[in-house]
Parts: C-alpha cells; structure tokens; sequence
C-alpha cells in the first residue's frame, strides 16, 4: 500500500494507527453502504429523537425518560465543551484522498452523532431486554463506523464519542437516583 502525504501537523494525526485505520475504513468504497449511509447518517442527530422516545417508554415508562433526559443534558453539555477545548480538524482539513460523504462543518473530536447514539445505548440497556439492547448496539455501532467510512471523523473521534455516550447513560442514572426521581 502506498504511504499517503499528510497535509498539516495535528495531534490526532500522531497516532499512526489513527490515520491507517481512517484510510482502511474511508478508502474501500461500496456503492451499497455510500448509498444506506447517506440516509442512515442521519439517525445519528439528536432531531430524531421522537424515533426513539417509544422504545424507552415501552421498556422502561417515565424513569426512563427521565434517565434519557438527563443522559442527553450530559452529552450536550460534553461535547460542545471538548469540541472547542480541542479545536480539532476534520480528516479532510488534514488528509489526501479523503472520500467525504456528506458536508462537515465544527470541529471533529468527538464525534457527537457518536456520543448521541452510544447514549442512547447506554440509557436502554438499563430498561430493555438483550434483543432490544442489541439492536442499540447495532445501531450505535453502525453510526460510529459510518461517521468514519463517509470521511467525517477519525476513529479515535468515534471511540471516544462511544466511550462519552455510555458514559453519560451511567452517570445520568446515578444523577436520577442522586435526585431521588
């Protein structure tokens, strides 16, 4: 495989393992997936939370609405927060050859589509059973590997998104048990 230039110097781009994973992921095309994600990108922004609301009701009623509430303050509240303490670039501001799927505008670490749909994850897994708790997770999954595959974020933006997401589903849950709702 041939080495790829780099444009500017960044500090995501100092992790190797970043960069090739991006071009692994971004670089194989598929004219099916180019098609799916540019529809399903979409699930990964909070407007379509009325899509979801059902599932958290029906398992779990108003403690899990209200889990979510709270869940979601802390991702909003994160993400914006980290966003412009790392002012970090896009792939496409950084990289050649990079295959961009959808226009990208803010910053790029984390990946807040990321952070949304492992929040919606880490909330349902306290109220739905596994079959439930795995389609979250296929979801969750295929939004994090689609916000790399259509160019938008590196991996490291995605895992730690994920990473944030499950963590606002625990600690919302603490925070409503704190509140006594």
């Amino acid at each position: 495989m041939e080495e790829r230039k780099v444009i500017p110097n960044d500090w995501e781009l100092k992790f190797k393992w970043n960069v090739k994973l991006f071009y692994l992921i971004n670089s194989k095309r598929n004219h099916h997936l180019d098609k799916f994600y540019r529809y399903f990108f979409r699930l990964g922004k909070s407007y379509t939370l009325p899509v979801f609301l059902p599932f958290f009701y029906i398992y779990g009623k108003w403690d899990a609405i209200i889990h979510l509430a709270i869940s979601l303050i802390l991702t909003g509240i994160m993400m914006p927060a980290l966003k412009y303490t790392f002012r970090h670039k896009r792939p496409v501001n950084l990289l050649e050859d990079v295959y961009l799927l959808e226009p990208v505008s803010l910053k790029s670490f984390p990946s807040a589509d990321t952070a949304y749909a492992f929040t919606l994850l880490g909330v349902i897994i306290f109220y739905a059973p596994w079959y439930i708790d795995l389609l979250f997770s296929l979801y969750a999954l295929l939004i994090a590997y689609g916000r790399v595959y259509m160019g938008a974020h590196f991996p490291i933006d995605v895992i730690v998104g994920g990473i944030l997401g499950i963590f606002s589903g625990v600690l919302g849950l603490k925070i409503k048990k704190f509140l006594g709702l």
